[in-house]
């Protein structure tokens, strides 16, 4: 900055054309500054900015030294008179492009608000005009000190289409003290050369709460009724968020009420002749500096009341506990609700209210900002008294001994009075006592008391359930107890804690059918699964890509063992094993080792394309046999599983014979658990396959002595009925045990529009409910299912719509690190799309 032209910026404002105003507190200036924030001249020119009348002049190759240019300087000075101008503080730039400079306090008092056109003034106004709007008697004290100043919108309702005529604009201008902001509609003369300015005050509140000190922002265009399109820091209310925020300025309703209303009930009837009315209960709110006066008149025909004269009674008081009403928690009057702005519950003792009937006038008195609010009024009737319960009669006549008694009961309806005030505080103890049956309920228990009450069932309650679920839960934990661990209860349980309402109780008269929603929790049977596709049982996100299948037909029982050798034959001789290799292989329950041709992989394709399964249990027990022989722990059996027992056929076994009997028995029984209940299930399958084992020794010529003893065969079997034992058990049996006791459990969700971490809560909340319901024996796993509507598959045709379908990324949501998934969001906007090197690829995912 040319150290020849002095300058102190104070405050900023954007210019139509992109440049800046910046005003000069100090020196009492104007400067004005192009987009690029270089210098601008004033001269006036026809063909310059229309907006200013300002003509550019870069200075781009001028050095930063201290040299007086030749050209004017890029300012002007602002006009000051006996009215005001030497005190400016803030400055704006108005759409036309005059300069509007606000006066924080003029001669009279009040901040004044001058425009400059083209750097000429072009009117002046105080802002004193605003005292209008001031009450009379807060008139005198009222200034008006300004702090900044903003271009606002229209206070009004939103507009839909614009307005005929273009409204003058607006401004407002934040006071100094902080508490409030003042509107004001700018009109000027035509032609602006006349240099008349014009402020009208507007009528709307606008209160700055907390405010920060900070220049008031320019937001945006108004979003609704009220706004006026400008914010101002509001600072924090606690210290941890001490930056504080921007809260947008909207004005606010200023209430009034009236000073004085009166409200008369209808007649209320006690159903007792000679009744004493008791006591008024009121729920509401009192503010300060209101009240609430009540009259009373009772008489046992209704007829008479109108002509009756009304009776002032005591003033109401606030309970301290709250509501008389026993167990009164979250309506009016609760004591929980109770709170220094005079919410709760009132009463008075009725003085002198006898009569089958009885009406009340409420003289409700306000200060016109503040007015009394009534919910609920209670009369209570009658009055239970303790002289009559509990004193002797004496205390019930006239005790007055002065001369010319009148024979009034004046002393005890004093003493009646007097009594009442202790039975009020009895009574509500008692109610509360005669009504604690309220928290065994559990429509009426406290919120807080649920955990305590679902202990009594033996429920615990999650944490994530809100109190009316809870609610539902304990009410028909009974029929869920009977049927806890059968899908229908398991469904219930998930729908409950996952549901967006409350299920209908209609639902829980167990036992009932299977009722599975469009939309909501599925249960899937895994066992189910063996012979029906899993998207007809629910699951929707299955593969339904293309797949190569083999043209030949599946290896039969009726080929045999050679069959089955032959084909695998075959198969090595097409993976690229030699002929000579390939015709010397036989296929074997176990993958084949690095001495055989083949590998496991070649091996389990095989398997599963000819047999549809692929064996383990032999090669688990070939592997375990394996560490035995290496500890020599065989007793001389070999390196192979034995195919039939060791037996010399003698009574009495030689020595080596029993040696190898012993090794395997001592192998079986040694087997981990896993595995030995694995081998039992081989056995158990054989013992109800034959009964007995002598059957079972006729049919397959083999002398094993037990069906505990017989281990899945390591060598295809050559007979026909030892071979079909062996592919049923693989083929069907071992299916069965891996579908047994498990099931999944579906949870519905929109796909790519799903949000991550509502169904990662869904998902964790589903784990601890079907962990705690689900039967101890079962496993489950929790997915989610694509709740859509689909009718079939599609298919390419003649008049097929190509597209992305539900890949658009239109339809995914931005991908976030650690809570989206792959294949479920977009990574980049879809405004933006960066440019492809020359090198690469865009792949369209």
């Amino acid at each position: 900055w040319p150290t020849a032209w002095p300058f102190a910026p104070q405050a900023l404002a954007a210019r139509p054309c992109g440049g800046l105003a910046v005003l000069d507190r100090e020196h009492g200036r104007v400067w004005c500054l192009s987009r690029q924030l270089g210098m601008q001249t004033l001269a006036p020119s026809e063909g310059g900015d229309s907006a200013s009348g300002f003509v550019a002049h870069p200075d781009h190759a001028r050095p930063a030294v201290a040299v007086v240019p030749a050209l004017q300087p890029p300012c002007f000075d602002l006009a000051v008179d006996a009215s005001g101008g030497d005190d400016p503080i803030a400055i704006l730039v108005l759409p036309d492009g005059s300069v509007l400079v606000l006066d924080a306090r003029g001669s009279d008092g009040f901040a004044r608000l001058s425009r400059y056109v083209r750097g000429q003034a072009a009117g002046q106004d105080s802002t004193a005009i605003a005292a209008t709007l001031i009450d009379d008697a807060d008139r005198a004290r009222f200034t008006l000190v300004g702090f900044d100043i903003a271009l606002a919108d229209s206070f009004g309702s939103v507009a839909v289409a614009a307005p005929a005529t273009t409204p003058p604009p607006r401004v407002v201008v934040a006071a100094a003290e902080g508490n409030q902001a003042y509107a004001f509609e700018l009109h000027f003369s035509s032609p602006p050369e006349a240099a008349a300015l014009v402020l009208v005050p507007g009528k709307e509140v606008l209160p700055l709460k907390r405010y920060g000190g900070r220049n008031l922002v320019r937001r945006g265009p108004a979003r609704l009724a009220g706004d006026t399109g400008v914010a101002y820091h509001s600072s924090a209310i606690d210290a941890a968020a001490s930056a504080g925020r921007w809260v947008p300025l909207v004005a606010q309703r200023r209430p009034r009420f009236a000073a004085e209303a009166a409200l008369i009930t209808p007649a209320l009837d006690s159903r007792e002749i000679g009744c004493s009315w008791h006591r008024v209960v009121i729920d509401g709110c009192l503010p300060p500096g209101c009240e609430v006066v009540v009259e009373s008149r009772a008489d046992d025909d209704v007829t008479r009341l109108p002509r009756l004269p009304w009776r002032r009674e005591p003033t109401l008081l606030r309970r301290p506990g709250g509501s008389e009403l026993p167990w009164l928690r979250d309506a009016p009057g609760a004591a929980a609700l109770q709170t220094e702005h005079g919410h709760g519950s009132f009463e008075l003792l009725l003085q002198a209210a006898r009569g089958q009937h009885l009406q009340l006038r409420l003289q409700l008195r306000g200060n016109e900002l503040a007015t009394p609010r009534l919910v609920a009024l209670r009369a209570w009737s009658p009055r239970f008294s303790y002289a009559q319960q509990y004193l002797p009669s004496i205390y019930r006549r006239n005790n007055t001994l002065a001369e010319g008694d009148d024979g009034s009961d004046a002393a005890a309806d004093f003493l009646e009075r007097f009594l009442a005030n202790f039975e009020g505080q009895f009574t509500a103890i008692e109610d509360r006592i005669t009504a604690a049956g309220a928290l065994f309920d559990v429509r009426s228990a406290p919120g807080e008391t649920l955990d305590w009450l679902a202990g009594w069932l033996g429920l615990v309650l999650d944490p994530a359930l809100d109190d009316a679920r809870r609610r539902q839960l304990i009410r028909h934990a009974v029929p869920l107890f009977q049927y806890r661990g059968t899908p229908r209860a398991l469904s219930l349980a998930l729908e409950l804690a996952l549901s967006s309402c409350l299920l209908d109780d209609s639902l829980f008269r167990l036992p009932a059918p299977s009722r599975q929603g469009p939309g909501g929790v599925r249960l899937v049977e895994r066992f189910l699964a063996r012979r029906l596709p899993v998207v007809l049982l629910g699951e929707t996100v299955v593969d339904a890509q293309p797949r190569a299948v083999a043209a030949q037909a599946r290896w039969s029982l009726a080929e045999g063992a050679a069959g089955l050798h032959r084909r695998w034959q075959d198969t090595l001789q097409a993976s690229g094993v030699s002929a000579s290799a390939a015709a010397a292989a036989r296929l074997a329950p176990v993958p084949p080792d690095a001495t055989q041709a083949g590998d496991a992989s070649l091996w389990a394709d095989f398997c599963q394309q000819q047999l549809g399964a692929v064996p383990a249990l032999a090669q688990a027990l070939h592997a375990a046999w394996q560490d035995t022989v290496a500890r020599g722990a065989d007793g001389g059996l070999g390196p192979q599983l034995p195919a039939t027992w060791p037996d010399d056929g003698l009574p009495q076994p030689l020595p080596a014979t029993r040696a190898r009997q012993d090794a395997w028995r001592a192998f079986v029984n040694g087997l981990p658990g896993p595995l030995l209940r694995w081998l039992r299930r081989w056995q158990a399958f054989l013992a109800r396959r034959y009964l007995r084992v002598t059957d079972y020794q006729a049919r397959t010529a083999q002398g094993w002595p037990g069906f505990e003893w017989i281990p899945a065969p390591a060598v295809l079997p050559q007979g026909d009925q030892a071979l079909a034992d062996w592919v049923l058990f693989e083929t069907t049996v071992e299916p069965i045990a891996a579908h047994a006791h498990s099931f999944s459990v579906l949870l519905p969700t929109n796909g790519p529009l799903a949000d991550p971490a509502a169904l990662a809560a869904a998902s964790d909340l589903a784990q601890r409910v079907v962990a705690l319901e689900k039967p101890a024996h079962t496993r489950f796993d929790i997915k989610p299912y694509w709740a859509l509507f689909r009718v079939g598959q599609a298919r390419l045709g003649l008049d097929t719509l190509l597209g992305r379908g539900s890949r658009d990324p239109a339809l995914a949501p931005a991908l976030l690190l650690g809570r989206g998934q792959v294949g479920a969001g977009r990574i980049a906007p879809l405004s933006y799309q960066p440019p492809t090197p020359t090198d690469r690829v865009r792949l369209e995912c």
